[in-house]
């Protein structure tokens, strides 16, 4: 199979909306549209002009990837989430739908589905229980005043770039570490920065971009770059 294309995932979307369970999609979907949207990065990234044609066509294209992407995976986990909440109230599911997961939502179902039923005997059978689940669930009165820990690593870095913050951090490993305030002097045609977040700027404006875009600004004299005194 080839690369998956945005139409592709159009298409993928547009069939889990209409259908009523599970659609098949590729078992490597997510992992494949993650890649795409790294190299679209280090694409964009590469480009001398970042306001030019083609760097404005990658970071288009990229969050494009990334709205199709996320609304895919919000339609699909409802489904799923749907399923395991069933499925732990003892009602047989098709198992079609369990073969229809991809195997990081098959690992999501299962933590639901075992969560549930853990919860289900410890507040329906009064049978207080430690099985395995997300979260090692224990009625109020026997917890103690540690709170629970989670088994896993927690990834607490945000998705999306904050254009109002001076230190931004991003998913994308290869990400700027800060953004740069500048002033805007000219009116600016709109764009997208490489986080996504578009911009439509006129004189006077101030805002915070990469530095790598800023820069550009400020060698044009379209923007005076602003230093904050501590």
């Amino acid at each position: 199979m080839g690369r998956i294309t945005i139409s592709d995932l159009h298409g993928y979307l547009i069939d889990e909306r209409d259908l009523g369970s599970l659609s098949e999609i590729p078992a490597t979907l997510y992992e494949e549209i993650r890649t795409d949207i790294t190299n679209l990065y280090t694409q964009v990234t590469s480009h001398q002009d970042p306001f030019g044609e083609g760097a404005q066509s990658l970071l288009k294209e990229r969050e494009s990837l990334r709205e199709y992407i996320r609304d895919l995976y919000a339609v699909r986990t409802r489904k799923i989430l749907a399923l395991a909440l069933v499925r732990a109230n003892g009602e047989e599911i098709n198992r079609d739908e369990i073969r229809m997961m991809v195997p990081g939502e098959r690992a999501l179902f299962d933590v639901v589905y075992e969560s549930a039923v853990s919860c289900r005997k410890t507040l329906l059978d009064g049978k207080p229980t430690l099985e395995t689940t997300a979260y090692h669930f224990v009625p109020a009165e026997t917890r103690t005043e540690q709170a629970p820990v989670v088994s896993g690593s927690v990834n607490e870095t945000p998705d999306e770039v904050s254009a109002d913050e001076v230190n931004v951090t991003s998913a994308d490993a290869t990400a700027p570490e800060s953004y740069r305030i500048i002033a805007v002097q000219e009116n600016l045609p709109e764009f997208q920065d490489y986080s996504g977040r578009i911009y439509a700027l006129s004189p006077g404006d101030i805002v915070s971009l990469p530095p790598q875009m800023a820069d550009v600004l400020c060698k044009d004299n379209k923007a005076l770059s602003i230093r904050l005194r501590k």
